[in-house]
C-alpha cells in the first residue's frame, strides 16, 4: 500500500513507462521505412535516462532487478527466434553456421585477449576475449526478424547467435570459477562440459515442447490460461539453469530456442504436438515486443555509467573496428555460398554484443574478493565495446540496405 502512495504521489516513472511503449512502436514503424534498426534508438533512449547529469534513475537500484528482467528478456526472444525457424532452412545451413560461428567465437577470443593484455593480466585478457566472443541474440533476432532475408541467411544469424551465447557464458562462467579456484581444465571444458551442455539443452527443449503440447490440451478448456505458455517457458529456463549433474552445467537459452523451434514445427514431427493459434501468436509478439522495448532502454541505463571515460571509449571503438573487419573476412571466406551478396554482408555486421557479455562481467565483480583496477578497466571496456558493436552494427545494416 505505501508503495502504490509513493507510485501515486511521484508519478514519473509511471509517465515513462507509457511513454516508452509509444516510442518502441514508433521506431519500429522508422525501422520498416529508414533501415535504421529500432534497437539503437532505444538504447539511446537508455542512456539518456541513465545519464548522472539529468539524474532521472539511480542505476544501482536498478541493479539487483536488471539480470533478471534481462534474462526474462532473453528467453522470450529466443523463443519467438525458434519459432521462426524450419527445420529444412535449418539442415540446410546448420553445417555453415557451425563453422562459421566456431571460427568467429575464437578469432574474437584471440583478437580481443591480445588487445586487453596490453593493460590487463592474460587471465582476465582471456576472460574479456570470451565474453565478448558472444553475438546478442537479444539484438540480432529483433533485427533479423524485421530484415528481408532468406530463411537460410536468418536461420544462420539465429543459430550462430545461440551457439556463440552458449559458449560464451560456459567458458565464462568456468574462467569466473578457476578464479575462486585456481584451477582450470580448458580440456575438460571444452571435450566434456560444453558438448553435454549443447546435447541436454536440445533434450530439454524437446522433452519440454512436448510436455507442454501435453498440458495445453488440457488447459485451453479453462478460461483464462494463454498466458501459461510464458509461465512454461520461465519455469523451463530456471529448471535447465538451476539443474546440473555433478560438474556439469546446461544452457536455458538454447533450451528455449528448440522448445520454439519444436513448437513451430509441430506438423513435421509424427508425435501429435500442439500448435499455438493465432490468437497467441499474436499476444506473444506483442508481449515479446514490449519486453524487447524496456530490456534496450534498461541496457542503455547501465552503459550510460560506463560512458563517461573518452580513454576507454577510444579502446572500446579500436577493438570493435578490428573485430568487424576480422568478422567481414571470415564471413567471406566461410560463409554460406548459396545466399546473396546482400545477405552475406548483413550475415558479416551482425555480431553486437548484448546481454551475456553484461551480465558475465558482473557476476565477475560480484564473485571477487578484491575488486581491482584491471577488473573494473575490463568491463569498461566491455560496456564500450557492446555500445560500438550495436552502433556499427546498426550503421552498417542502414548502409547495406540502402543499397537495395
Amino acid at each position: 500500500m505505501e508503495y502504490i502512495y509513493s507510485a501515486l504521489k511521484h508519478p514519473e516513472p509511471i509517465l515513462i513507462v507509457g511513454l516508452l511503449i509509444f516510442i518502441g512502436h514508433f521506431f519500429t514503424a522508422i525501422f520498416k521505412k529508414t533501415n535504421i534498426p529500432d534497437v539503437l534508438p532505444l538504447i539511446i533512449v537508455g542512456i539518456a535516462i541513465g545519464s548522472p547529469k539529468l539524474n532521472m534513475v539511480d542505476v544501482q537500484d536498478l541493479e539487483s532487478v536488471g539480470t533478471v528482467f534481462g534474462t526474462i528478456a532473453l528467453a522470450l526472444i529466443l523463443f519467438e527466434g525458434g519459432s521462426h525457424l524450419q527445420f529444412e532452412s535449418l539442415r540446410r545451413s546448420l553445417k555453415d553456421c557451425l563453422k562459421l560461428s566456431i571460427i568467429t567465437f575464437f578469432t574474437t577470443v584471440v583478437i580481443t585477449t591480445l588487445f586487453l593484455n596490453i593493460w590487463v593480466d592474460l587471465s582476465l585478457a582471456v576472460f574479456g576475449g570470451i565474453v565478448l566472443g558472444s553475438i546478442s541474440p537479444a539484438v540480432v533476432v529483433p533485427i533479423v526478424d524485421i530484415l528481408k532475408v532468406s530463411d537460410k541467411a536468418k536461420t544462420t544469424i539465429i543459430v550462430e547467435s545461440a551457439i556463440t551465447d552458449v559458449l560464451s557464458i560456459v567458458l565464462g562462467l568456468t574462467i569466473i570459477n578457476s578464479f575462486k579456484t585456481g584451477n582450470l581444465d580448458i580440456v575438460d571444458v571444452m571435450g566434456k562440459q560444453l558438448f553435454v551442455a549443447l546435447l541436454m539443452s536440445l533434450v530439454f527443449g524437446f522433452i519440454g515442447a512436448l510436455i507442454w503440447s501435453i498440458i495445453l490440451k488440457k488447459i485451453r478448456k479453462f478460461p483464462n490460461t494463454i498466458f501459461t505458455t510464458l509461465g512454461f517457458i520461465f519455469i523451463l529456463y530456471g529448471l535447465v539453469e538451476t539443474f546440473h549433474f555433478k560438474d556439469f552445467h546446461f544452457n536455458g537459452a538454447l533450451t528455449i530456442l528448440v522448445f520454439g523451434l519444436i513448437i513451430a514445427n509441430s506438423s513435421k514431427i509424427p508425435l501429435n504436438i500442439l500448435e499455438f493459434t493465432n490468437v497467441e501468436k499474436t499476444l506473444f509478439s506483442e508481449i515479446i515486443f514490449i519486453v524487447k522495448t524496456f530490456f534496450f532502454v534498461y541496457l542503455g541505463i547501465c552503459l550510460a555509467s560506463q560512458l563517461n571515460q573518452l580513454d576507454v571509449l577510444l579502446y572500446g571503438l579500436i577493438l570493435t573496428t578490428i573485430l568487424y573487419g576480422a568478422r567481414y573476412l571470415l564471413t567471406w571466406l566461410l560463409g554460406p555460398n548459396d545466399i546473396t551478396k546482400r545477405e552475406t554482408n548483413l550475415l558479416a555486421f551482425m555480431i553486437p554484443k548484448g546481454l551475456a557479455a553484461a551480465v558475465l562481467v558482473q557476476i565477475l565483480i560480484t564473485s571477487t574478493d578484491e575488486l581491482t583496477l584491471d577488473i573494473l578497466k575490463v568491463q569498461s571496456i566491455v560496456y564500450s565495446v557492446i555500445f560500438f558493436s550495436i552502433v556499427l552494427s546498426t550503421i552498417l545494416i542502414y548502409f547495406e540496405e540502402g543499397k537495395s
